[in-house]
């Protein structure tokens, strides 16, 4: 009487399957990504306005040294209150 169970794939055969699926694509259509997209760049300067409010931007003091609750040091600032910060530390709670 013959074994009537079904033989499971092989290795390379499920590995074969799973190259032959279509993948989808991550660039758009019609053209290369944009350098820094909109949202991204509105994102970054969410990010640097909140760091700025809640005091974890600050300027460096006359020795040199970033105060205790700051994280960012402030490389320069526009007149619309818009800044560069660099991260010096990271925040241990």
């Amino acid at each position: 009487m013959p074994n009537k169970a079904r033989k499971r794939p092989t290795k390379a055969r499920a590995v074969a399957a799973r190259r032959a699926k279509p993948r989808a694509s991550t660039t758009k259509v019609g053209g290369a990504p944009e350098a820094c997209p909109k949202d991204a760049t509105a994102a970054r300067d969410r990010f640097v306005r909140d760091l700025l409010i809640r005091g974890e931007a600050a300027t460096l003091d006359r020795k040199g040294k970033l105060p205790l609750g700051a994280t960012h040091v402030i490389k320069k600032q526009g007149a619309d209150g818009s800044a560069v910060v660099k991260r010096l530390r990271f925040k241990m709670y």
